[in-house]
């Protein structure tokens, strides 16, 4: 990676921070790439409880859970982060998920302008050793929207593969979610 830019472990100083990052890469995700035409208040209303500082500061403050950003050095803007940690039914209601005992990748988001600079492989590249020393020998599982083909495509080159589908809210708008885990290995 270009030393202009750093991976390191978010903490509670970066919560403005993320909750930004996550409500600009979510508009560009789904709005402006894959034109899911999400109304204000069904964005509002995710964001509210999905994206605000305190979210951010709850999972950066709990210990089953990592929040990591890469940092521009020259300007200190994010420009990508991720959140992993335990997986929950409520998460991923599959019937192979053991609650507390898998790990889950919850969001996974690089800017747009930064696409295509290997940040999301850089993410990936802590992601999976942390979840497997914390969830040793568990499934990594994640939640991907069924028309990103893109993303989709990303997960499967680190071993993920589809293995359900599920209804996905935000807001009022109901979307279809593809089910992917990654299975860990013992060392």
């Amino acid at each position: 990676m270009d030393t202009q830019f750093v991976v390191r472990r978010a903490d509670i100083c970066d919560i403005d921070a993320l909750s930004h990052i996550c409500k600009v890469t979510i508009r560009e995700a789904s709005m402006e790439e894959l034109f899911i035409p999400y109304s204000d208040e069904d964005l509002d209303s995710y964001f509210q409880s999905s994206a605000s500082p305190e979210s951010f500061a709850k999972k950066i403050n709990d210990p089953q859970q990592a929040v990591w950003v890469i940092e521009d050095k020259t300007n200190g803007e994010l420009v990508a982060y991720a959140v992993a940690g335990p997986c929950h039914v409520e998460d991923v209601p599959h019937p192979d998920v053991c609650s507390n005992k898998d790990a889950l990748l919850n969001r996974l988001y690089v800017r747009r302008d930064w696409h295509s600079r290997g940040f999301g492989q850089q993410l990936m590249n802590v992601i999976l050793p942390w979840s497997e020393e914390h969830y040793p020998a568990r499934p990594l599982w994640l939640t991907v929207w069924s028309q990103n083909f893109k993303a989709q495509r990303f997960y499967t080159h680190y071993g993920f593969t589809k293995v359900g589908v599920c209804d996905y809210y935000v807001g009022e708008r109901k979307e279809q979610e593809f089910f992917m885990n990654r299975q860990t290995h013992k060392s």
